[in-house]
């Protein structure tokens, strides 16, 4: 290759572009020649080994909304500017933003056949969707992260192209594709399942080299008989709560919920707390998240038995697994205490 630098392209969203936040999530692509956010500290880190020659910006919504037409237009882009390796995000625990990473990683990896890194927190939802497909990395949950992440990246990408060895998921930091690689050992495999059988009699601590997916099994709750003669409940995680915000909900990461009485609610001034999306539409129309009137209807036509006059709001933006179930624990509790048949629950 003599002294010819790698060509590196960076992929972020419209928010890290420098074009704004969620008021202009719907804009489509723009293209600079130059690193942009992000893309600035990754062409620092690169070391004139490589080089970004060019940053692709793609609004969250715009992305989610046009996936299809918009993988198909990024990676056209990415062709156009010739890379040799590919980096997306890092997207941390933004959903959307993880979508639009992981399709396009994922795309330009298949079709342009060049490496793509990008990097996600664990529970992001695009993880289980394209860790199979790209090199994920793993985040701590807020973008606070950037300066440690990007250097991990781009390691990890230059080794990429000087078809250096690549470790363990857990000797690299990157999230476990579960993709099988034979590797040299010291020992067979005979010699390292014995070691761990005996640390497992022992009661020392072990990491088993085949480790089986965890699901949780939820057994679904018996079906309602008659609906006539049932009482529903509507609960969201849209984050539509009073302004005074009394149960002291956050806008991502959240802990807690609240219970409010529906009329009292709207007659009040309110807001949407939830920052994942933009709740603009639910403002103008808050039965587009609390579908009330239509069930309403269903009560004065004797379909359904009764409507919980209060609603049970929590936000689900950057919540962990964790906190998301001790609040759901907490919701189902209140619903039995209110003698509630069923809940309906609506999202973003």
């Amino acid at each position: 290759m003599g002294n010819k630098k790698w060509r590196a392209v960076c992929f972020i969203n419209q928010f890290f572009g420098q074009i704004g936040g969620e008021d202009k999530a719907s804009v489509g692509f723009s293209v600079s020649d130059k690193p942009v956010g992000p893309a600035i500290l990754f062409n620092s880190k690169l070391n004139g080994e490589c080089e970004v020659v060019g940053t692709i910006i793609c609004g969250d919504n715009y992305f989610a909304e046009n996936i299809e037409s918009a993988v198909e237009e990024g990676v056209r882009l990415v062709r156009d500017m010739e890379a040799d390796i590919f980096f997306a995000g890092p997207a941390f625990n933004a959903g959307r933003y993880g979508i639009s990473c992981g399709n396009m990683a994922s795309a330009v990896g298949k079709q342009l056949g060049i490496p793509t890194v990008t990097a996600m927190y664990p529970e992001n939802p695009a993880v289980e969707l394209f860790r199979k497909d790209t090199y994920i990395m793993k985040t701590k949950i807020l973008s606070s992260d950037m300066r440690n992440i990007v250097p991990k990246m781009v390691d990890i990408g230059l080794r990429f192209l000087k078809n250096e060895h690549i470790g363990s998921a857990a000797d690299e930091g990157y999230i476990k594709r579960d993709i099988i690689k034979n590797e040299y050992l010291d020992r067979t495999a005979a010699e390292r399942a014995i070691d761990m059988v005996m640390k497992k009699i022992k009661g020392q601590p072990f990491v088993s080299e085949v480790l089986p997916p965890e699901f949780d099994t939820v057994e679904p709750a018996p079906a309602i008989r008659d609906m006539a003669k049932a009482k529903l409940a509507l609960v969201t995680d849209g984050g539509l709560i009073p302004e005074s915000n009394p149960d002291k909900l956050k806008p991502n990461g959240s802990t807690n919920w609240g219970e409010y009485n529906f009329e009292e609610l709207l007659e009040n001034k309110h807001f949407v707390i939830h920052s994942g999306y933009d709740g603009t539409s639910v403002l103008e129309n808050p039965y587009r998240l609390f579908p009330k009137d239509v069930l309403v209807d269903l009560v004065n036509e004797g379909k359904l038995g009764e409507l919980n006059d209060n609603v049970f709001v929590t936000c689900g933006n950057c919540a962990s697994i964790d906190s998301a179930k001790g609040e759901g624990q907490a919701i189902a509790k209140r619903l039995l205490e209110s003698k509630v048949d069923a809940a309906i629950l609506t999202s973003t």
